[in-house]
């Protein structure tokens, strides 16, 4: 069993900086600024920030400021121009005409071993925010990553989720906007001007039984690890058989002794 729970959020944070490194090397510098910028390394030209920063672009600016961005040992550096990117999960899940979920345990087989697999829809608000000495750098980058998101095959990115037990696999996330463009910030730095471009990420994050993911077997009296009735001592009883109607009337049974569980399906 894993040892640690994996975050799905991470996941997409991590894929989402690949998709922004994929648009500096498809972005046409049109300035020297912007030239330099390109060519910089990666940990000196897009930064992530806190989630928590969303839509406060002068505090994203505060905390890289105080970042030892030039790799010294004291004091703070900065280098412009700069873009910083900050996700969150949004409350409110996707509609169903974009994705509709699967919440009950379906059999798969993964890696030869039989398993149950959920998917859970999940949208996720990632805002890039742009800052330079002049706004016509700032507009440039973010108009450009507008044009470059309008692109069917760039706005898909494929996330890389630890199914358990170090088994990984993608699941394709999609960014659902047909009209973005960059939207400017004022700022009270005089020299300083602020772009932003916020997009809504959408797609299934997966849950799997049998793999070995954190806690899977931490199921009560509710279910184990293969996604069936867990049997057990409930009010001092123990469960033997439970009956499940939908579309059709399911019996599921389990010897106490055994722990043998049948499924039987029954015409009423």
């Amino acid at each position: 069993m894993d040892a640690m729970p994996h975050d799905p959020l991470k996941a997409i944070q991590n894929a989402w900086v690949l998709l922004l490194l994929d648009f500096r090397a498809w972005t046409m510098p049109e300035t020297l600024q912007l030239a330099e910028w390109k060519r910089r390394e990666v940990a000196k030209a897009i930064r992530s920030c806190r989630a928590q920063l969303m839509d406060d672009s002068e505090g994203m600016l505060g905390a890289y400021r105080k970042n030892k961005n030039d790799g010294s040992e004291t004091g703070t550096s900065s280098f412009f121009p700069v873009m910083l990117t900050a996700t969150a999960p949004v409350d409110m899940p996707p509609d169903t005409s974009q994705l509709l979920g699967v919440p009950y345990f379906v059999e798969t087989i993964i890696n030869e071993k039989l398993v149950k697999v959920r998917v859970i829809p999940q949208a996720i608000r990632a805002q890039v925010a742009f800052y330079a000495t002049n706004p016509h750098d700032a507009r440039s980058v973010c108009s450009q990553l507008c044009a470059y998101l309008s692109d069917d095959w760039k706005r898909k990115i494929n996330v890389t989720f630890n199914l358990g037990g170090n088994v990984f696999d993608e699941f394709r996330f999609i960014v659902f906007e047909n009209n973005l463009m960059p939207n400017p910030v004022p700022s009270e730095a005089t020299n300083i001007s602020i772009f932003t471009v916020d997009v809504t990420l959408v797609g299934y994050v997966p849950h799997v039984l049998g793999l070995g993911a954190y806690d899977e077997d931490t199921v009560g009296n509710g279910y184990d690890k293969n996604g069936m009735p867990k049997t057990g001592e409930i009010n001092d009883s123990v469960v033997i058989q439970a009956d499940q109607y939908d579309e059709l009337h399911t019996r599921i049974t389990a010897d106490p002794d055994t722990g043998v569980i049948e499924v039987e399906r029954i015409k009423d």
